[in-house]
């Protein structure tokens, strides 16, 4: 494998579209787009495009374990953070996953070039990617005999 995988690599052909939600929404109206959706995060954007923040089921749960009361009431933005690290199509997997084990975050968005959300990426889909991408290279490897000098059997 000369090249490494790409986020764009991940997404490949996915047209499914980014789930947002916006700011002043409820967190009833968030959990459902979680919900229906069957996913963990929610992009906070305003005219669906200008990435204003990302609500997570975790952000949900950790203020329902503090305060019950009113969770659901309250808006989106009361919740979710505002500093949302991006990544780009071209970006390798690897720094990304760095960037979001560093972080302790598992949901990133991915933006293309002129700054248009086209995509969104777990933690998940990135380890997956990368298992694979080692599986790829371990199969080449054992194609070619081992590693470059290894004794033959």
């Amino acid at each position: 494998m000369d090249e490494a995988t790409l986020i764009r690599d991940v997404l490949g052909g996915s047209s499914r579209p980014v789930v947002t939600v916006g700011p002043g929404e409820t967190i009833a109206d968030a959990v459902d787009q979680l919900n229906d959706n069957g996913i963990g995060a929610v992009v906070v954007a305003v005219e669906t495009s200008t990435i204003v923040g990302i609500l997570s089921e975790r952000d949900v749960v950790r203020h329902l374990a503090r305060e019950q009361e009113g969770t659901l009431r309250l808006r989106v933005e009361d919740l979710m953070t505002e500093d949302v690290k991006v990544c780009r199509l071209d970006d390798p997997i690897k720094p990304t996953m760095a960037k979001m084990i560093t972080g302790r975050f598992r949901h990133m968005p991915v933006v293309a070039d002129d700054g248009s959300m086209c995509g969104i990426v777990s933690l998940g889909d990135l380890v997956f990617a990368r298992l694979n991408e080692l599986e790829e290279l371990s199969g080449e490897l054992g194609q070619e005999g081992g590693p470059a000098g290894a004794p033959s059997s």
